[in-house]
């Protein structure tokens, strides 16, 4: 939907206010159990792979080294990527789960920088966007995507209050550039922490498996304006 497929909203307020957010950016949540093929396909959208435009992404890996999210790169040059890597023990089997399934290490070679603390972490997602801006002398709106494969480890690791203010700091630095950044949180949407971190999110996007049936869900504002559950084969 955030991509540049058409959406598909109940009516004309829901589908108004997914073009104000494709222009201006913004920040989205994935929540839910979802088959790692399918998860892998909703972050390939939500990165912008759906459109020949020009991106510049940033894909955050939480879970330790060997996460495929490296395997969303495509065939593209390499100064458009940036690779952060955040050095935390992984844990739990939860954290593991998601990840994006097995895929191809990329052909191309993207920079990539290691972190080992949360604050770090911050810094060098502001400095890859910074490089970005650079670059190319200002970012069109959208043009900066970015990726973070699972926010389980960083819980786990600095409880929420402290995720809370990371989160809600990213999203203040990728606003002002008018960009998207997404979040992979693999737990039902019911959970507490998913309650607790809705708020910082102008999307929340639920996946699920129903009757073999990969499917989607997208609040935005709150729960105010809502897809309902939509096959991704219709994306």
């Amino acid at each position: 939907m955030l991509s540049e497929t058409d959406a598909r909203g109940p009516d004309d307020a829901f589908i108004e206010e997914l073009s104000r957010l494709k222009r201006r950016g913004a920040s989205v949540l994935v929540v839910g159990s979802a088959r790692a093929s399918q998860q892998a396909k909703t972050c390939r959208r939500l990165l912008g792979h759906a459109t020949d435009r020009p991106r510049r992404r940033v894909l955050v890996s939480t879970t330790g080294e060997s996460a495929p999210i490296e395997s969303l790169v495509d065939e593209t040059p390499s100064d458009s990527h940036r690779i952060v890597r955040h050095e935390i023990d992984v844990r739990s089997t939860s954290a593991a789960s998601s990840e994006h399934g097995p895929g191809p290490a990329p052909s191309i070679d993207v920079p990539v920088t290691s972190t080992e603390t949360l604050a770090d972490l911050g810094i060098e997602i502001s400095s890859a966007i910074e490089s970005f801006e650079s670059a190319a002398d200002g970012l069109e709106p959208s043009e900066l995507r970015i990726g973070v494969d699972s926010l389980l480890p960083l819980l786990e690791t600095y409880g929420t209050e402290r995720v809370f203010r990371f989160i809600h700091l990213t999203n203040g630095r990728v606003r002002k550039s008018d960009g998207m950044i997404h979040y992979r949180l693999p737990v039902e949407r019911e959970s507490e922490v998913v309650s607790i971190l809705t708020p910082l999110f102008d999307v929340v996007v639920e996946l699920r498996t129903h009757n073999g049936v990969c499917q989607e869900r997208w609040s935005l504002k709150g729960e105010s304006l809502c897809s309902g559950w939509i096959s991704t084969q219709q994306l």
